[in-house]
């Protein structure tokens, strides 16, 4: 047996809302899973347990014929990672299917980072050079 798509759109659905509501908090990271025709442009990590999610922007590689240097990059794509935390290294136990909430999670993650960094205030005060 194996999760449905139903399944995973319940959870993201449950990531979105926790994420909303700032019960969980996401940090940009580069510790995540990347296949070899893939190009990570940006990651965000949260846990909750023992559970690690990463939830990933990222391209890939696509060619126009046979010669190896004739390629371009697709995307963008968004990606949904859960770890599991083990002795030696986090061990990547589930990859959600390709589903449209799993970007919208990217960009909450994305947005309430910079939120949480502060990185607008000066810019929203009345008078900047105060």
């Amino acid at each position: 047996m194996s999760y449905s798509n139903s399944d995973w759109v319940q959870a993201v659905a449950k990531l979105l809302e926790i994420t909303s509501k700032e019960i969980i908090k996401w940090a940009p990271t580069k510790e995540y899973s990347e296949g070899n025709t893939e190009r990570v442009d940006r990651a965000f990590e949260s846990r909750l347990n023992s559970n690690r999610y990463v939830v990933k922007r990222y391209q890939i590689q696509s060619w126009y014929d046979e010669d190896p240097e004739s390629y371009h990059w697709n995307g963008p794509y968004y990606g949904l990672d859960i770890y599991r935390a083990n002795v030696f290294e986090p061990e990547l136990v589930a990859s959600a299917p390709e589903i449209p909430m799993v970007r919208d999670l990217f960009n909450k993650a994305d947005s309430m980072y910079a939120f949480q960094t502060g990185i607008l205030d000066d810019l929203l005060k009345p008078n900047i050079f105060e």
